[in-house]
């Protein structure tokens, strides 16, 4: 039973490393219910392996998975169990890769019916169709014995979303959902996606690199680098006053026409810093001498915010 007073997914301490490199350093965050929330950041920031962590497709190194109060990893040390993938369900970047070509769309949508028993046999087309229309296929019955090859990006990405809520998931991951889809298409999918958040109020985790479909879609926006968080808070003030300096480089870094307040004078240079100290010292344009020396804490700001600087701007905040 969901506890209404305390958030649906809670994250400690994940921490992950590859090759003797850490990756994911000491994230914690919280999903309620009802609740679309962000991860931010450029390619290598951690975002997609915290997703990976989260589904167990790769197991944690470290830190706390809790559902509904319950630490998961303790829970199920060997691996998850199929109680949690349904409470849990991913949404892949690629529609074309993640759809298998071979079998039809009823085939994707009726196996996990039948996995999870959802329904029983002599209800699996009418809930099948139930889902295709969930997600804006319609007429549904055109869909269901189509072949993945037979559908466009957008449709395809559609009956992904439609597999993942077959379960009913508490909470919905989505890698860059739209990422690999034309303009046209976008804002169709993300509908779809919005209406599951506010009306089955499934807890949603949208990872992705593009500020403006966050600040669109999300209640609060988590900005990762180098796989520590070093600013989140409620999406409308985080974007429009950012207090870190990688954020305000982020939102520098926007095309022409996308509303801006911050400088664009911040460095972009290929990667962040090594050893210890603050890994975006080198480029950072307000970097110090204490940046080199030690990792600054994400500290708590104002309701509902937290910063990880030494020479934050606190005007911003």
């Amino acid at each position: 039973m969901t506890d209404p007073t305390q958030p649906l997914l809670q994250v400690r301490g994940l921490m992950k490393d590859y090759g003797g490199r850490r990756v994911v350093d000491d994230v914690s965050f919280d999903v309620s219910a009802g609740e679309a929330v962000a991860l931010v950041g450029e390619s290598g920031s951690g975002k997609s392996t915290i997703a990976k962590l989260l589904s167990r497709l790769v197991e944690p190194d470290g830190g706390a998975i809790k559902l509904d109060g319950v630490n998961m990893l303790e829970r199920e040390p060997r691996g998850p169990s199929l109680a949690y993938r349904s409470q849990l369900q991913m949404i892949f970047q690629d529609p074309f890769a993640s759809l298998n070509p071979i079998h039809p769309i009823r085939h994707h949508l009726e196996r996990p019916l039948l996995r999870h028993r959802r329904v029983p046999k002599e209800q699996l087309e009418a809930r099948a169709l139930e889902l295709l229309t969930m997600v804006g296929l319609q007429p549904a019955a055109d869909f269901l014995d189509a072949y993945p090859t037979e559908l466009s990006g957008g449709q395809r990405q559609r009956v992904a979303i439609a597999r993942a809520l077959a379960v009913e998931p508490k909470v919905l991951m989505a890698d860059e959902p739209t990422s690999m889809l034309d303009a046209s298409v976008r804002m169709g999918v993300l509908g779809v996606l919005q209406g599951l958040v506010k009306d089955s109020r499934i807890a949603l985790l949208l990872i992705t690199h593009d500020l403006a479909t966050a600040r669109l879609l999300c209640d609060r926006v988590i900005v990762l680098f180098a796989g520590r968080i070093v600013e989140d808070g409620p999406s409308e003030q985080l974007l429009t006053s950012p207090s870190h300096p990688y954020t305000q480089a982020l939102l520098a870094a926007l095309p022409r026409g996308v509303p801006r307040v911050v400088k664009e004078t911040h460095p972009m240079l290929p990667s962040p810093a090594g050893g210890g100290g603050c890994p975006f010292r080198s480029r950072c344009p307000e970097s110090t001498s204490q940046c080199k020396d030690s990792m600054p804490k994400l500290e708590k700001l104002s309701e509902g915010r937290r910063v990880r600087c030494f020479n934050r701007d606190t005007a911003h905040v």
